[in-house]
């Protein structure tokens, strides 16, 4: 099944295709994925895009919760007391909570989560510290008092906590302003805007199962240098001959704002004119947001210094610095 979904040989070599693969960003945060994957396909390379984690939670936020909510609320039907058919603005004005909103709310539930004792380390040692192919990792970390690992997603956030409640990091915000709306059928996404964002938890899963040699990390700003080099240095991770990428990376970037797919680029002065588009319309909906995130200097300087410290032990895992 799995193999049905990629070319045939015959075709794929017809094309001149010399290496193939998936984008699967949902596999990444789940402990299991990551030992099925190395256990039914070794020799897989991993390639993964990691980007500023405060600019990575804030497109989260437009692309996983303001557009798919503001679509919603427009059809009706989700609200009874939420007006349909209305503008953008008047649903962000009066409906969606704001990023920063958002941002404190998973904040708080993360440092319960991550706090020694809590139930990130006490329920995913249950879920995985007897597993033969991670026992030996738990043992390790106790023995020398490394920090554990922790299962982000599964551990942190919870389940529903009530009809109108659906994680409880919502639940004061809920009480305060009922008209507004967050009950999404992607909860997964909308509820870890943050967490995604700290990479270092998933991928310490998949190094602990992957040999090191075969995972390589890139920071989304070096794959706007000009040169092209650090795309040229992923392809020969893959195997790939030394080609220069210069003119390619020259032509702009691909499956940006609201040019979705790989068939057209989006010239640079495209995307500045969409990022100063954007900091002057905050419903103007990009994923590749580059404008003013809206954060006050206190909030911003909390999740600085609660983010730094992972973003630390990330880069001593993967080997390598980002410019964050």
């Amino acid at each position: 099944w799995y193999l049905a979904h990629f070319p045939t040989a015959t075709s794929f070599l017809a094309q001149g295709a010399l290496v193939t693969g998936e984008a699967s960003p949902g596999y990444m945060p789940y402990p299991d994925v990551a030992a099925r994957t190395a256990r039914l396909m070794s020799g897989t390379k991993i390639v993964v895009i990691g980007r500023e984690p405060i600019d990575r939670a804030y497109s989260s936020y437009r692309y996983n919760y303001v557009q798919p909510a503001t679509d919603l609320l427009k059809r009706g039907g989700v609200h009874q007391n939420i007006p349909r058919e209305k503008s953008d603005e008047y649903y962000a004005e009066h409906h969606l909570f704001t990023f920063e909103e958002m941002m404190r709310a998973e904040l708080q539930v993360l440092k319960e989560c991550f706090a020694p004792g809590g139930p990130g380390q006490v329920e995913t040692e249950k879920m995985y510290g007897t597993a033969s192919w991670a026992r030996a990792e738990f043992q390790r970390r106790k023995q020398n008092k490394l920090p554990p690992l922790i299962d982000l997603d599964e551990t942190c956030y919870g389940d529903r906590v009530s009809k109108n409640v659906p994680r409880r990091q919502w639940q004061d915000l809920l009480h305060a302003n009922p008209d507004k709306f967050v009950d999404l059928p992607q909860l997964f996404l909308s509820q870890a805007l943050l967490g995604r964002s700290l990479y270092l938890f998933p991928l310490e899963w998949w190094y602990l199962t992957f040999p090191k040699e075969e995972i390589y990390f890139i920071c989304t700003e070096e794959m706007r240098d000009l040169t092209g080099e650090p795309i040229n240095e992923l392809t020969q991770f893959l195997g790939l001959p030394s080609y220069n990428f210069s003119s390619v990376v020259g032509e702009g970037m691909y499956n940006v704002g609201g040019h979705k797919g790989y068939d057209k680029e989006v010239t640079w002065d495209e995307v500045e004119k969409e990022a100063n588009e954007s900091t002057t319309d905050e419903t103007h909906l990009s994923t590749s947001w580059s404008g003013e995130i809206p954060l006050s200097d206190e909030f911003r300087k909390e999740l600085q210094d609660f983010i730094q410290p992972y973003n630390e032990r990330l880069f001593e895992l993967i080997g390598r610095r980002c410019d964050w």
